[in-house]
């Protein structure tokens, strides 16, 4: 085994091993009581290593409005996400703890634990340890901006000072249960200013995917901003994001689906049960930084597809197609109806700093800007990478109008992250904004293996919000639960 990856694994063996215990734990026990012996920066350095970091939650992958259900596939799996697809209030038993919230909690035990300490560790430079402390202030960042989109209501500058959010927690005591919300405001200025302190001190440049650099900060505070619809700044942080990414000394940049999917390229050989080829993290340009989900609906899960009306947004030219199929999972027949698709790959899903989203949030707040000409020449521009270049044009009659415009943009969004978890945080800002909340569909479908209709699920607005559960809500009795 590699020296250092033996290392890296002893050092956090005590920070994760109560990942797998009893759902009696507390709400911060991440670690065994006592204490974690960290004294050099590189022992700070090796934290930040640690795979857990990056690995996410799939929860919202079956709660997109591009998703359907099929039988006989949807009634064979587990409760939870069945209970996700419905929108239903309690995705757990009462004596279950939450997939969602237990690795964010692991991760931000660490991350505090750099913040607080590495400043007072022993063989580093001042240099040194300002960046891992910048980079630790990235990752707890990013933590919060998922977590508040899990927990707290999507932003409304009208409502956020006073909507429930999260608690806002800058330590590592694992013993702590008086945990109250602060607002979604004050999470987002938290959120905020985690990253703006962090950004004077972190590399242009890294050697891997999953650390932290200038790049993958300003992509991060400039999607925050779109989330928080100011849409004047979001476009300066991700223009900047793209500026730090084009001096990288790793490679940063949008593949072009025209030459990958030929011989050679990197999605091929294309397999007819696990489609194209996989791309590892630290090898995949589109990655600033990396932060992924194990995506089972994108390998060998057959019950939720996109939908007929997803399927239908889709040029038969578009290359994207070639990441989905109309079989079941070693399946040599068509199977679903409709029109209806399985999604074959890439089975590790990028959720973090991505460049498709950066290059996609860039497009929509020129079009929200009115700067219909500059959005409509990228959107055409990023769409040739996807499917042949006559393909790609934009008709005037689109172009020219902002609100066609931007519905074409999350149009877009759908066609390049289907069934991978985005669309939910689409919907949720798109549910508080006056002038485009119509493009939400609040319905989820059900269909038998011919295309009848069996079931539909309505989301409600409190369903917005996951709800804690009550392992959490019954160790912290200050922690109000959402409705």
């Amino acid at each position: 085994m590699n020296i250092k990856i033996f290392y890296i694994r002893l050092f956090v063996l005590s920070l994760f091993a109560a990942s797998m215990v009893s759902c009696s734990e507390e709400f911060l026990e991440v670690t065994p009581k006592g204490n974690l012996i960290a004294q050099n920066t590189e022992d700070y350095d090796l934290l930040l290593e640690d795979p857990s970091l990056r690995e996410l939650s799939d929860i919202t992958v079956p709660m997109g409005d591009e998703v359907a259900a099929i039988e006989p596939f949807y009634s064979t799996i587990e409760l939870r996400p069945r209970r996700t697809f419905q929108w239903q209030a309690d995705i757990y038993n009462p004596d279950q703890n939450s997939q969602e919230l237990k690795p964010f909690m692991a991760s931000l035990y660490v991350y505090n634990k750099i913040i607080n300490e590495v400043s007072d560790s022993n063989g580093g430079t001042d240099s040194e340890k300002q960046e891992l402390e910048a980079e630790a202030r990235l990752g707890r960042a990013f933590n919060y901006f998922m977590l508040i989109n899990y927990y707290g209501k999507p932003y409304d500058a009208t409502t956020a000072s006073s909507d429930l959010g999260l608690p806002i927690i800058t330590y590592s005591n694992i013993t702590s249960t008086n945990f109250t919300r602060n607002t979604v405001e004050e999470v987002y200025d938290f959120i905020i200013e985690d990253i703006e302190s962090a950004i004077p001190y972190l590399p242009e440049s890294v050697s891997n995917r999953h650390r932290a650099s200038k790049a993958a900060a300003e992509g991060l505070l400039g999607k925050i901003l779109m989330f928080q619809h100011k849409y004047d700044s979001a476009l300066e942080h991700l223009n900047q994001a793209l500026n730090y990414a084009q001096s990288s000394q790793i490679n940063v940049d949008l593949y072009d689906y025209n030459i990958e999917f030929l011989d050679g390229g990197v999605f091929t050989p294309l397999s007819p049960f696990f489609g194209p080829a996989s791309i590892l993290s630290n090898d995949n340009t589109e990655v600033l930084y990396d932060k992924s989900i194990f995506n089972a609906w994108a390998f060998i899960n057959n019950e939720f597809v996109i939908s007929t009306e997803t399927a239908n947004l889709y040029n038969s030219s578009d290359l994207r197609l070639n990441f989905f199929s109309d079989t079941e999972f070693f399946g040599f027949s068509p199977y679903y109806p409709n029109g209806m698709l399985r999604k074959v790959g890439p089975l590790q899903q990028q959720a973090g700093v991505y460049l498709p989203d950066v290059y996609l949030l860039i497009i929509e707040a020129n079009a929200r800007l009115g700067f219909l000409e500059e959005a409509t020449t990228a959107l055409e521009d990023f769409r040739s990478k996807r499917m042949p270049v006559s393909d790609a044009s934009i008709p005037t009659e689109i172009g020219s109008n902002q609100y066609d415009l931007v519905k074409f943009i999350f149009e877009e969004r759908i066609r390049e992250f289907p069934l991978s978890g985005y669309r939910w945080f689409d919907m949720r800002r798109l549910s508080v904004d006056p002038d485009y909340n119509d493009l939400v569909n609040y319905t989820h479908n059900k269909y038998s293996s011919e295309g009848d209709l069996l079931e539909s699920y309505t989301l409600t607005p409190e369903r917005l919000v996951l709800r804690f559960g009550g392992v959490v809500t019954s160790q912290n009795p200050n922690l109000i639960e959402n409705d």
